[in-house]
């Protein structure tokens, strides 16, 4: 067990872009609070477990951020599903300098995903569960401080978009 450290979450991590693992939390028989979290920590779990078993020094290397973000997704029928999404930034390519995706085998085999697609998990309202580095991992405490740099990036980086994008919906702030 390392000393525990503090995370220093530098902007361009917060507003990284990476893969976000998909999932229909609406396939799950027992649909308590407790399963549904069982259930995303397993998620969670296997991917860092792929993710420590990696034969690349590069992956191992990392860092990795992973986030964790329950909202409604689009599910397999074109409908709306309590979803929860895993992301894993930033893109595996701007780490490795090759396509490859170490986890996603992984993630098929678990129950009720969706797919897989490239998100910006501030947008997403993610919040930062740990960042894989030099093949430890090492957790990122949600606080106030943190949750205050959430909320402050969210509406920076959106207000950022909407000036490129004109047309841009603009969210509500799930970080408030």
């Amino acid at each position: 067990m390392s000393s525990l450290r503090t995370v220093e979450l530098a902007e361009e991590v917060l507003k990284s872009k990476g893969w976000a693992y998909q999932f229909d939390l609406s396939v799950l028989l027992n649909q308590t609070d407790d399963s549904i979290n069982e259930h995303i920590r397993s998620v969670y779990l296997s991917a860092i477990q792929v993710l420590s078993k990696q034969k690349s020094k590069r992956l191992l290397k990392g860092p990795f951020y992973l986030w964790i973000c329950q909202k409604k997704l689009l599910g397999d029928n074109n409908r709306f599903v309590d979803g929860f999404s895993l992301i894993v930034t930033p893109f595996y390519q701007e780490v490795v300098g090759r396509d490859v995706d170490p986890i996603v085998e992984k993630m098929w085999q678990h129950k009720g995903y969706i797919r897989m697609e490239s998100a910006i998990p501030i947008l997403e309202g993610a919040v930062p569960a740990c960042v894989f580095e030099d093949g430890q991992v090492i957790p990122i405490e949600l606080d106030a401080t943190l949750l205050s740099k959430l909320n402050e990036t969210f509406e920076e980086h959106q207000y950022m978009l909407s000036l490129v994008n004109p047309g841009m919906t603009l969210r509500p702030n799930p970080y408030e």
